[in-house]
């Protein structure tokens, strides 16, 4: 018993000694000293000829397949805007560290690259994102976000580009409903990751179930299992009419793929970072293709589109050895609201961090072409959208994202008062 006591507190002082040591570095890296360059106050991460953006990716754990896509959809979109001419006569430059979906070590790459950063333009991860919270608010780090998750949002320096995980649970619960494919009284089976990704799409799938007349019984695996034998047995036994996921591709490819063999012939519907067009590769393929329903709030690359059209041209003339996935035309979408920050915050003579800030608080309607739901950012604290789109996994679209769009974006009806 002591000895169990003395590690828990010795993880637990390691944490607070990591988060402590990232607060101090950035403290100190947050002094911008009132430094003007070419008649613009400049904070960290920006020169007379340069801004400088942190991203903060998995790209060889739980979610790699994911964060490589956005990383590389992020550079696409800086790539364009630098080829215009930049923001504010400056270049964007990205310094990108691999977290590996490793809390600890996005904690000790953010002290990292802190000081010589304006800004992140992607930060992956629930866990990691919660657990610099507190930073990221006292750096005033304005960053944008590769997770989703409501409880986010108490900081004004999140930019989470889309709807909240509980959103996405709410419209394609709603969807599942309007198409027959579920019906009043039936049981949903949720699959959600411990922690706040997994909490936060677990709170919409029980609001949409109390609104409709649902009920979800729940299996909550840690991130680090990929075994879901377990809890597809406990859904088949409790009698469960859907799926739903929130947690990641692999856990994906085993929940459908022991549903059946287990003869759980049932549709199911997962988060956006659910998917990922290799799974279709995989024996549980088949299962995939023909039960799997993502919702999201950006566009797939196989859409007909314009805009996303543009990027998947741009990415297969620069990534032409790597098979892209949804995650890309994401990526290229926060790049380029981004830049709508930095512009605000040149227009008003401003790019220290608190004038990024404060110029990222003024955008409203924002609009993508598409690429991702219009957003409003005018109101802190507040869901950014709330629609979203339903894709179905299709093998036909293997070679873009492994998807096809069902239904465009739309807002639920429940969804129009949720409040998180």
């Amino acid at each position: 018993m002591t000895r169990t006591r003395t590690r828990a507190q010795a993880i637990l002082g390691l944490a607070l000694a990591l988060t402590l040591g990232a607060t101090a570095c950035s403290t100190k890296a947050n002094k911008s000293g009132g430094k003007t360059e070419n008649g613009v106050k400049a904070g960290p991460g920006v020169t007379k000829d340069a801004i400088t953006l942190g991203v903060l990716t998995d790209e060889s754990g739980v979610f790699a397949p994911l964060g490589t896509a956005v990383t590389q959809g992020n550079q696409i979109g800086v790539d364009e805007i630098n080829a215009a001419g930049g923001i504010c006569g400056r270049k964007i430059n990205l310094t990108v560290k691999d977290t590996a979906y490793d809390v600890q070590k996005a904690v000790s790459e953010y002290a990292e690259i802190a000081p010589n950063i304006a800004g992140i333009l992607q930060m992956l991860g629930s866990p990691a994102t919660t657990a610099l919270l507190p930073t990221i608010t006292s750096d005033h780090m304005v960053s944008a976000t590769a997770t989703w998750a409501s409880s986010l949002l108490s900081s004004p320096d999140i930019q989470i580009s889309g709807a909240t995980y509980d959103i996405e649970m709410i419209n394609g619960i709603s969807y599942l409903l309007d198409k027959g494919l579920i019906k009043k009284g039936d049981k949903l089976g949720h699959i959600a990751f411990e922690g706040a990704y997994g909490d936060n799409g677990l709170k919409g799938s029980k609001y949409a179930a109390d609104k409709l007349g649902l009920t979800i019984v729940t299996q909550r695996p840690k991130a680090t299992e990929t075994d879901m034998t377990s809890a597809i047995g406990a859904f088949k036994q409790a009698g469960v009419k859907a799926i739903l996921l929130t947690v990641g591709p692999k856990q994906l490819a085993s929940a459908a793929g022991v549903a059946a063999a287990g003869g759980l012939d049932v549709p199911i519907l997962g988060n956006n970072p659910t998917f990922s067009p290799g799974l279709l590769k995989t024996p549980a393929g088949p299962a995939i293709e023909k039960n799997f329903y993502l919702s999201a709030s950006s566009s797939p690359l196989s859409a007909d589109n314009p805009a996303v059209k543009k990027i998947l041209t741009a990415f297969k003339a620069k990534y032409s050895s790597s098979t892209p996935n949804a995650g890309v035309a994401y990526g290229y979408g926060v790049a380029k609201i981004y830049a709508q920050t930095l512009k605000a915050a040149c227009d008003a003579k401003d790019l220290t961090r608190e004038g990024i800030e404060k110029a990222f608080h003024t955008l409203k309607n924002v609009d993508t072409g598409g690429i991702i739901a219009p957003l409003d950012y005018s109101k802190q604290g507040e869901i950014p959208a709330r629609q979203t789109l339903i894709a179905k996994a299709n093998a036909a679209n293997l070679a873009i994202d492994g998807l096809k769009v069902e239904k465009d974006l739309f807002e639920s009806d429940i969804a129009k008062d949720y409040k998180p």
